[in-house]
């Protein structure tokens, strides 16, 4: 039987149904293209979703340097999650990404756009034949005069370092600490720091381990060989600096080249708080088996000393420094406040005298000019130098904070047990601080560039009056400068304390939180 045909109304339907299923399609095949021109780039590579910067995560810190572990601890290990891959979307329009301002850099400036005319319509002409322009290579710039006196680019606080504390059980005597050291240096490389280390220490323990050395410089040389020996019986070289506290509260810094020296600075300053713990008698009892004798003229003085010449890595000589003599007076006279001990009272006695003795002749005390030629005036350098140049070693921070700890001492020593010899050493470390303000006062010019100061005007391996303090060190130097105008008024302390504390404001920057 035939199949009766359509009926036209059937018929029209059907061609209705045909025509949105047509249009359906082409408007699916044009959405497909826009989300391949949103999915892939101009060269066909896929374009990650754009996260718009609001709301972006912030990138990962830098790896921070490696602690120092015990001997045999495990490495710390972390486990990383696995992701699932993300969904390819269309990418969306991110909002402006707002501007960042890096620290010290001045704010950009607001300008009005430029005015701008029509161009006027033009009228194509014959394209005539051109020959290829030649490739010339890009003239250099002209080298951009720098700002006189720019500070250079300010560094970040830097970590503090990590410490560790030694037991009285562990801590070798100096017969066996000797024959560790001998023997680390014996299987070690020729020419790795490591071994120059140890070849620097023993040579140490060569030269001042020995019944000839004076007692004091014996003590503080055992007492590094010691804690040397207890490191590197389990550890290496460490890769960046570390602190040690022994038994007795004496702190040893870790210097490439020269393994972990005394310090007491850092010591008498409780740095870090290591030896807040202590009352200033129990931290002062192990210092007073260390101090040297100095006699000049009629003065007998005391040092307590540093071994190591910043400017020759060979050289072991004992030196001295003036922010520590006057550190560890200002901790002998708490300690006689404390306990009425006429031994703490005659070495903080002996301690200011070494302020009194010049540098040449073994004390902490130097004579310094500026402009060159004019009358000298009195400097107390942080590490002295014998022979060279008054200013070498002689940073600013390190001056001030002498001037401040005999002013300390003065104090203390006047609210202890009254003596005659109470009294004269404190009138002393009066006398000397009052004569330090004001040499300060008549060289804190030459230590400001207009916009920032200077750490010192002659500090080994530095230029010469060009070496610019870090903004660490600067803040350093406003903070002294306040307790400093507190100390002596009317010298003019707090008026550079504010234009220094300015300079860090013009800068962008902040001091770092004390």
């Amino acid at each position: 039987m035939r199949t009766p045909p359509p009926l036209p109304e059937a018929v029209g339907a059907q061609r209705r149904r045909v025509a949105a299923l047509a249009a359906l399609g082409v408007v699916s095949i044009v959405a497909g293209v826009f989300l391949a021109a949103a999915v892939l780039g101009d060269d066909g590579v896929p374009v990650a979703p754009t996260v718009p910067s609001a709301v972006r995560e912030p990138s990962p810190p830098a790896a921070a340097p490696a602690a120092v572990r015990a001997p045999n601890a495990p490495p710390a290990t972390s486990a990383r999650p696995t992701q699932a891959p993300t969904p390819v979307r269309p990418a969306q329009p991110s909002p402006e990404p707002t501007p960042r301002i890096a620290r010290g850099t001045p704010p950009p400036t607001a300008t009005e756009p430029a005015a701008t005319t029509p161009a006027a319509p033009t009228v194509p002409g014959p394209i005539a034949p051109t020959a290829p322009e030649p490739i010339r290579p890009p003239a250099p710039e002209p080298p951009q005069p720098e700002a006189p006196n720019r500070p250079e680019v300010p560094r970040a606080s830097p970590e503090p370092p990590p410490t560790d504390v030694i037991s009285a059980a562990a801590l070798p005597d100096a017969t066996t600490a000797r024959q560790r050291l001998e023997g680390v240096r014996d299987r070690s490389a020729a020419g790795t720091p490591l071994r120059t280390e140890l070849d620097w220490l023993l040579r140490l323990g060569h030269l001042y381990d020995t019944d000839t050395a004076p007692p004091g410089r014996r003590e503080t040389v055992r007492r590094a060989l010691r804690a040397n020996a207890w490191w590197f019986s389990g550890r290496g070289v460490p890769e960046r600096a570390v602190v040690l506290r022994d038994p007795d509260g004496i702190l040893l810094n870790h210097r490439a080249g020269y393994g972990f020296m005394v310090n007491p600075v850092a010591t008498t300053g409780r740095w870090q708080g290591l030896n807040d713990d202590l009352e200033p008698q129990q931290l002062a009892e192990p210092l007073l088996t260390m101090g040297v004798p100095l006699t000049f003229s009629d003065r007998q003085a005391q040092v307590w000393e540093y071994f190591d010449v910043p400017t020759d890595p060979t050289a072991i000589r004992p030196g001295v420094s003036a922010m520590a003599q006057a550190r560890v007076a200002q901790l002998m006279a708490n300690a006689y406040a404390r306990t009425s001990d006429i031994r703490f009272l005659v070495a903080s006695r002996e301690a200011v005298m070494s302020l009194a003795v010049p540098v040449d002749n073994g004390g902490a005390r130097s004579m310094v000019a500026d402009p060159p030629g004019s009358e000298p005036s009195v400097w107390f350098p942080e590490r002295a130098y014998p022979g060279g140049d008054p200013w070498a070693g002689a940073a600013l921070n390190g001056f001030m904070v002498t001037i401040l700890n005999l002013r300390g001492t003065t104090a203390a020593l006047r609210s202890g047990p009254v003596s005659d010899d109470a009294t004269a050493t404190a009138d002393l470390a009066e006398t000397l601080s009052d004569q330090a303000a004001a040499s300060l006062e008549r060289f804190l010019p030459a230590h400001d560039t207009g916009n920032w100061s200077l750490y010192g005007l002659n500090t080994p391996g530095r230029t010469l009056r060009n070496y610019r303090a870090d903004v660490n060190y600067h803040c350093y130097h406003v903070r002294l400068l306040g307790g400093l105008a507190r100390a002596f008024p009317g010298r003019g302390f707090a008026t550079v304390a504010t234009r220094w504390s300015g300079y860090v404001a013009k800068q962008g920057l902040e001091c770092p939180a004390r």
